[in-house]
């Protein structure tokens, strides 16, 4: 209903505006198009205050959902449709998809034993990874050799600080390696652009500080378990 009227006001003042060319008063033509610019204005208000309140709505839909989902921590994808939880009690990673927001959601539980790397990518390229010398990333050389171009992940942890690297990106993503024949990776994005964004910018800042929280938290859940995996070789 509440459309409905919004496209009336939007009529509104388009026929205003239109009526405007007719008139021969320069006054009854600058009154027309003062009431047409009030009347767009008014739909423009008035759309943005319902398309708010929809994506306010779908929100706490999805979070009532994510709450059947055991968890102390979560993050959720722009589109709602994807969300990473971990739940510090019972040590579980979880992974939560649907392909619509009126959807329920389907997800997969992970012992943190199950979690065998974890890395950081910008537009394919690793930037961070954890263990260093996992098979994330990796591709080999004429003599058979895993090849890495990554920063140490240790120094990350211990909080030094890395110059960024200089120019813009357009996608963001978490990369994981489960123990899972089924499914062994998970990727998760954090930012997807049509074009570039630059790494001055805030909302890349805001980005890599969010998925870097997440690295850190799912390096620390490996670590945890690291002595009791024993990890296959690198593969393209």
């Amino acid at each position: 209903m509440k459309m409905f009227l919004i496209a009336w006001i939007y009529l509104l003042g388009v026929a205003f505006l239109i009526l405007a060319f007719f008139l021969e008063s320069i006054m009854m033509v600058g009154s027309y198009s003062l009431l047409s610019l009030i009347m767009l204005g008014w739909g423009s208000l008035e759309l943005k205050k319902e398309i708010d309140k929809k994506i306010e709505e779908e929100m706490e839909e999805t979070e009532e959902l994510l709450s059947e989902i055991p968890h102390t921590r979560y993050t959720l994808s722009e589109d709602l449709l994807t969300s990473l939880l971990i739940d510090e009690k019972t040590n579980t990673f979880y992974v939560a998809k649907r392909d619509y927001t009126d959807e329920e959601f389907d997800f997969r539980a992970y012992p943190f034993s199950k979690l065998l790397e974890v890395a950081v990518l910008e537009d394919g390229e690793v930037k961070y990874l954890f263990p260093r010398g996992g098979i994330i990333g990796g591709t080999i050389n004429e003599e058979g050799n895993s090849i890495y171009n990554v920063i140490d992940s240790e120094e990350l942890e211990f909080g030094e600080e890395h110059d960024e690297d200089e120019g813009a990106i357009k996608k963001m993503t978490l990369k994981l390696v489960v123990d899972d024949f089924s499914n062994h990776t998970i990727e998760y994005v954090f930012l997807e652009k049509d074009n570039p964004l630059d790494k001055d910018s805030d909302d890349y800042k805001d980005c890599i500080k969010e998925c870097t929280n997440w690295y850190k938290m799912i390096s620390i859940a490996i670590n945890q378990y690291k002595h009791e995996k024993r990890l296959v070789g690198p593969w393209v």
